[in-house]
């Protein structure tokens, strides 16, 4: 029987690259459903070439639109649209595999209805665990929902704990490349220019993901996921710059022993992992030949270069409602940057402010998070205005 799959998010890099692996097992998945905010075109061209059940849009009139395109190539896929249907569709019980990956908190809503619905969940959106990441693993716990990590680390950290069962851990790394601006003088930050914020050395990734990685917020939110997914304390999780992004995390277990995960920076790695899981399969990547590779380097994170990072540790140690009146702040923040209303230290002193603001409160539903999330946004909002 093969396993039906719903990708959340399908024209992004996780959906290109969760398709392509795919593509090597057609005898195991069926594409089931392919979902989008508002790419029609790239949408209408996975339907010709994978032919789902249904496909789904944000919008009506983005629904029209690939109506329209999918009858006159005498496609019969079915076209969904809103939230609602999206709710429902990944609850269906033919689907058996769901692939989270709606950038930012728009995805929340949908992640925790195939949370419910008890489905192998492969993660991408990180900022479910950062938004509610408690309620979120309680949720998982009591539905019997499967949590599989894609995001690469820890995704590693998923592949070193497999060997050892109890897990005997006195902490784990986090490996960062370091992106653009490791070596980039901190005189020079108060300069930087978004062209220069979007080249990446490692990783091709969407746009937000990437100024993430430029001040190393997405680190700091990686920490925090960490500590849900694993339930570890911030006391038991480090980072660390490797800039060849080979080692993608390490285990240290209490024995000084050190399990790390090598391999070529490709999702389709982590992405075959967790589609096969427990099992492996082909991912269509080659092995690294170590001998042709440069000398790995680790160094420690820079507090005055990336200030972001050490402001989501602090985060860390509050917990509740603070890590999501930070993501809140954080995507409005970026979103600004990517726009160029703000410049890139502008980022970390609008995320001081909204957090310097923010009222500690116990988060006992996901209406709660939600309702947090809106405030912190609001208070964004007037923030940002003092810098256009």
């Amino acid at each position: 029987m093969k396993e039906n799959v719903i990708i959340l998010g399908s024209t992004g890099s996780i959906g290109v690259n969760t398709l392509e692996v795919i593509s090597i097992h057609l005898n195991k998945f069926r594409v089931f459903a392919l979902a989008v905010n508002s790419s029609v075109e790239n949408l209408s061209i996975q339907c010709q070439k994978y032919n789902p059940k249904y496909a789904h849009v944000k919008k009506e009139e983005d629904a029209k639109k690939l109506i329209s395109i999918l009858k006159k190539l005498n496609i019969k896929t079915e076209v969904l649209y809103g939230i609602k249907s999206l709710n429902q569709l990944v609850s269906l019980d033919e689907v058996d595999i769901v692939v989270c990956a709606i950038s930012g908190s728009a995805g929340l809503e949908s992640s925790i209805s195939a949370v419910k619905s008890g489905k192998k969940i492969l993660l991408a959106n990180k900022e479910s665990l950062v938004m509610c990441g408690s309620l979120f693993m309680d949720l998982a716990k009591k539905n019997k929902a499967s949590i599989l990590p894609v995001d690469s680390e820890h995704n590693a950290l998923h592949q070193c704990f497999a060997s050892n069962k109890e897990k005997f851990i006195k902490k784990i790394i986090l490996t960062a490349s370091g992106g653009p601006f490791l070596n980039t003088n901190i005189k020079e930050f108060a300069n930087i220019t978004l062209e220069q914020a979007l080249n990446h050395p490692t990783w091709d990734m969407g746009k937000k993901i990437t100024i993430d990685s430029a001040t190393m917020m997405n680190k700091g939110l990686e920490i925090i996921e960490a500590m849900h997914l694993f339930d570890l304390t911030l006391g038991q999780i480090d980072a660390i710059i490797h800039p060849q992004s080979l080692i993608h995390s390490m285990v240290c277990y209490e024995d000084g022993s050190i399990i790390s995960q090598v391999s070529m920076n490709d999702m389709k790695i982590p992405i075959s992992y967790c589609l096969g899981w427990p099992e492996r399969i082909k991912s269509g990547v080659d092995l690294i030949d170590l001998t042709k590779q440069p000398p790995l380097e680790f160094s420690d994170v820079s507090k005055e270069k990336f200030p972001c990072f050490y402001l989501a540790k602090e985060v860390a140690i509050e917990g509740e409602s603070f890590s999501t009146a930070m993501n809140a702040a954080n995507e409005l923040a970026v979103s600004a940057f990517l726009e160029k209303r703000i410049k890139f230290n502008d980022i970390y002193k609008i995320l001081s402010e909204v957090l310097m603001s923010h009222k500690k409160t116990k988060l006992s539903s996901v209406e709660e998070v939600f309702a947090i999330d809106e405030i912190s946004r609001n208070i964004t909002i007037e923030i940002l205005k003092k810098y256009n």
